[in-house]
């Protein structure tokens, strides 16, 4: 690494900071006209209702009487406490948006600040063209550019990963007295991510752990052994004699305790973040230990067998899930697929819009689509995601003379899968032979410490393997989880994308070095714009008022409003589901302090009176609703939600 050049401010930091900006509108743009600043997921309402009381100093407060009526998804009343279901890393970083009054700023900025981590750790890894290349491969992404633009934990997620792998570069290879301080970077990064989304922080870590068992026991070996030759030297001569060896392993590692030191501030400041856990389950429950996922789904929990998801968790059904998120991250990662996205007219294939909207299977639905050729013969052509394309290419060149070592460590983990998926299902639906299954697969992702243990470290070599751990990491830990995701796209798999986008951009990088950076530079450009238009736009633009949220309803509600009187917004039913009235919600503080508080008439004795008598000094709109579809009780033609055009 050429540290002089480093500080050197030249065109390709310029585009860097261009894509940053870039990467800030577009989000802008997606979350104003898409999502229009509003929650449309459970996990979101969740989320604010948390940061909100955050924002006031409080992570748990007494649950209003009656409780029921005021409801709220993923949000929990148990023991006269009301608080949410969901880790506080992300709730805390977003309740400094809902301090300013604007909630979506954070992820945005967020998400242009990874843009920045991913140029600057593919920058000093490889050369500034790979940075540049990861940094708008994650730029456009259409994942970064769908969750960028949400109320989920995941952008915020992806950056501290990001700032968590570019710390830990400079304890590294960064100047030795800095290490210390980037090892408290990296421990509040990865404490960070842990806090926030606990299963992508521990997949995360694993890599790194191992890794830094390597370099700790490799630095420990070299000190020995410079020790004996000190003691050799000193019994040959009078004076003591200090013997170089392996000169390039002291320069990298300097020594056993500065190796250990580092690493011992980053598990120290992770484990200070990791215990916000326990002490917020303790304070919403009185135990520490409990999992307050479990206390709305009871069978919302990692593993395999009875009681893992709602029918049971297997390897079988892990792998199948998996092999169909992957389907779809194979065309949302980059936004490269075979085939077109829209019909005649430009409008998006029905087909696709169901699967977005209503699917989680294989991605494209469509098998296949007819090219005519020259001759006039028309051929199938398969309807696949490419985004993964140029990641084989990445791997070759960042192995180096290496690469057909570990070609056959990943044919054989490969193989590992396929022949799983052909064993008698009662062996691979048998939760044992699951446990069994991923302890193998552990054992598979450990085999490559023991090759670093008895070679020389490459930095580029080594690096490889560390971008490709996370994402193998964060596929396979994933496959213990009883669901897959793929609404907001293969969102569990979002924090490998820095991963993904610096790998693949090794090969362009490459490419350059033989044909010129100019006409590389401009088709890749135009890669980028044409994915932007031809998939990222229609595959994002169907979650346009998705689940039949929208500001409509609370602009409805406004124009009721008598002067600039308080409103209670009363809903009525016996069949009622949260998407009827949930813009409505999101503008219920949970101190029911907001100018518009909504509560469901459950029908229950006494509980409309107990509602009204809560908020005695308000206006009273009342509403009618039925599954998902809710009406003016003034002007029953007047309905919002489903059934009801999202576009009026």
């Amino acid at each position: 690494m050429n540290t002089s050049n480093r500080s050197r401010f030249g065109y390709h930091h310029l585009f860097a900071l261009l894509l940053v900006f870039l990467s800030f509108f577009m989000t802008a743009l997606v979350s104003d006209r898409v999502f229009e600043h509003v929650p449309h997921l459970e996990d979101e309402v969740a989320y604010l209702f948390e940061a909100k009381l955050l924002a006031r100093g409080q992570s748990v407060i007494p649950s209003p009487v009656p409780s029921r009526p005021f409801w709220e998804p993923f949000v929990v009343d148990l023991n006269g406490k009301r608080f949410s279901k969901y880790p506080l890393g992300w709730p805390g970083t977003l309740a400094i948006g809902v301090a300013a009054g604007q909630p979506w700023l954070v992820n945005a900025l967020l998400g242009a600040l990874t843009v920045a981590l991913v140029f600057r750790l593919g920058s000093e890894v490889f050369n500034e063209d790979t940075g540049l290349i990861a940094a708008a491969l994650t730029a456009f992404s259409p994942m970064a550019l769908l969750l960028n633009a949400t109320l989920m934990g995941h952008t915020a997620a992806l950056f501290t990963t990001m700032l968590f792998m570019y710390a830990y570069w400079r304890i590294e290879h960064g100047r030795k007295r800095h290490r210390l301080r980037w090892g408290v970077v990296a421990g509040l990064a990865l404490g960070m991510t842990l806090i926030n989304r606990p299963l992508a922080g521990v997949a995360v870590a694993a890599p790194f752990m191992g890794w830094s068992g390597v370099r700790l026991l490799q630095a420990y070996l070299l000190d020995r052994k410079q020790r004996k030759a000190v003691v050799v030297a000193s019994t040959a001569e009078a004076e003591p004699v200090v013997v170089q060896t392996q000169p390039t392993l002291m320069k990298t590692y300097g020594g056993f305790i500065g190796t250990l030191s580092p690493l011992i501030l980053l598990g120290i400041f992770t484990l200070i973040l990791i215990s916000i856990i326990p002490a917020y389950q303790y304070a919403a429950t009185g135990d520490s230990r409990e999992n307050l996922y479990l206390l709305v789904w009871s069978y919302d929990r990692i593993g395999f067998g009875v009681g893992y998801g709602a029918h049971g968790h297997t390897i079988e059904k892990g792998i199948r899930q998996t092999r169909w998120d992957l389907s779809m991250t194979a065309s949302d990662l980059f936004g490269w697929q075979t085939g077109s996205m829209f019909t005649t007219g430009n409008q998006i294939d029905p087909k696709l819009t169901d699967h977005l909207l209503n699917q989680g299977d294989y991605w494209p639905p469509k098998p296949s689509f007819g090219v005519t050729l020259p001759t006039g013969n028309n051929v199938e052509i398969p309807f696949i995601g490419l985004s993964w394309i140029l990641l084989p290419f990445g791997l070759l060149l960042g192995f180096k003379w290496r690469w057909w070592w570990w070609a056959v460590w990943l044919a054989f983990g490969g193989l590992l899968v396929i022949e799983t998926t052909g064993l008698p299902e009662t062996l691979i639906s048998n939760p044992t032979f699951s446990l069994a299954w991923m302890g193998g697969y552990v054992i598979w992702m450990m085999i490559p410490f023991v090759f670093f243990l008895f070679t020389k470290p490459d930095r580029q070599i080594s690096w490889t393997w560390l971008l490709l751990a996370v994402i193998l990491s964060l596929i396979g830990l994933h496959l213990t989880y009883w669901i897959g995701s793929q609404r907001y796209s293969t969102r569990y798999y979002f924090e490998a994308l820095g991963a993904f986008a610096l790998l693949s951009a090794v090969p362009l990088s490459w490419l350059m070095k033989r044909i010129g950076r100019l006409p590389v530079y401009i088709v890749f450009g135009a890669v980028l714009v044409y994915s932007l238009y031809a998939y990222s736009q229609p595959r994002i633009d169907v979650l346009y008022r998705f689940n039949w949220i929208s500001p409509q309803l609370v602009q409805a509600v406004d124009k009721r409003r008598e002067g600039d009187r308080q409103v209670l917004v009363v809903v009525s039913g016996s069949d009622v589901r949260w998407r009827a009235y949930g813009s409505l919600t999101v503008e219920t503080s949970p101190y029911f302090d907001s100018d518009i508080v909504v509560a469901w008439d459950t029908g229950g004795d006494g509980v409309r009176d107990s509602i009204l008598k809560k908020f005695p000094d308000r206006q009273v709109i009342e509403m009618q609703a039925v599954a998902n579809k809710n009406c003016f009780v003034d002007d029953p033609s007047e309905c919002y939600g489903e059934g009801v055009d999202v576009n009026q």
